[in-house]
């Protein structure tokens, strides 16, 4: 029974893979690893795409580490990846799989540089969480006390990893509870990303496990009717729950998004 309370013990290491002028940045969640993106950024990468896969600032560590950044420092990781992803390209066409937090800081970026992102494959990607969950958290996060030095202080996961296979779900590396801090980050960057949805004209794929516990389908629903883009798809998994990169239907969603990014990423035009 105490197995639900260990750090896994999978691979949590970012990625680095040097291929050519296709890039593909790919982004974990919050709490999370690369682990979580892992067999995306793997298959990108033999097909000969140049990947980034990184450790966002805070992640990887202990709770305190994490408590004690915001979604500022989360999105300075994925943007330094970018310019990283960027330099090895030569400035190819940039793809980006953000997966639920990482989504997040996938459409950050596609609206602050569009001319840089060619297309997004969002997994999972939270916009409001449900009502109650947010009403908890802001309600908690504005006690007298000071989360960031209390970073025990937290949200725990007791079922694990919110993914459907049992080999995968208690071997993910990520932390086992929610800092209460950086569940107050994750709900600022909602709001910061939510009104910026109709001027993000960029490509999007929009996955998401029907039997997801902790991302309600409706955010997915939301984020396909909002976002600008002339060209959006959906993808929805009947059997997965929120961790679809690692969940039981993760070859569908890989082969969908490798069919999208051929299509739309702008591919074509790489020698």
């Amino acid at each position: 029974m105490f197995e639900r309370f260990r750090a896994g013990t999978a691979d949590k290491s970012p990625l680095t893979i040097a291929g050519d002028g296709r890039g593909v940045l790919c982004l974990h969640g919050i709490t999370g690893t690369p682990f979580e993106v892992r067999p995306l950024a793997e298959h990108f990468g033999r097909l000969g795409c140049s990947v980034e896969a990184p450790m966002l600032a805070g992640h990887g560590g202990t709770l305190a580490d994490l408590a004690s950044t915001h979604w500022n420092d989360w999105f300075r990781s994925a943007e330094e990846a970018l310019g990283r992803l960027e330099a090895c390209t030569g400035g190819g066409p940039t793809a980006i799989c953000g997966f639920s937090m990482g989504g997040l800081l996938a459409l950050r970026l596609a609206h602050l540089y569009p001319a840089r992102i060619s297309a997004l494959v969002l997994m999972s990607t939270p916009l409001r969480l449900r009502p109650l969950e947010v009403l908890g958290i802001r309600t908690v996060a504005r006690l007298p006390v000071d989360f960031r030095a209390h970073p025990r202080l937290a949200v725990p996961k007791l079922n694990g990893s919110d993914v459907s296979d049992p080999a995968i779900r208690y071997t993910n590396p990520g932390l086992r509870a929610f800092p209460i801090a950086a569940l107050e980050g994750l709900l600022d960057l909602m709001d910061v990303v939510r009104p910026d949805l109709p001027a993000i004209r960029t490509p999007a794929l929009v996955a998401h496990g029907r039997k997801d516990h902790t991302v309600p389908m409706e955010d997915s629903l939301e984020l396909t009717g909002s976002l600008g883009s002339e060209v959006i798809e959906r993808l929805w998994l009947d059997s997965s729950f929120h961790l679809i990169a690692l969940d039981l239907e993760k070859s569908v969603l890989i082969a969908g998004a490798t069919r999208f990014l051929a299509e739309h990423a702008g591919w074509s035009v790489v020698a």
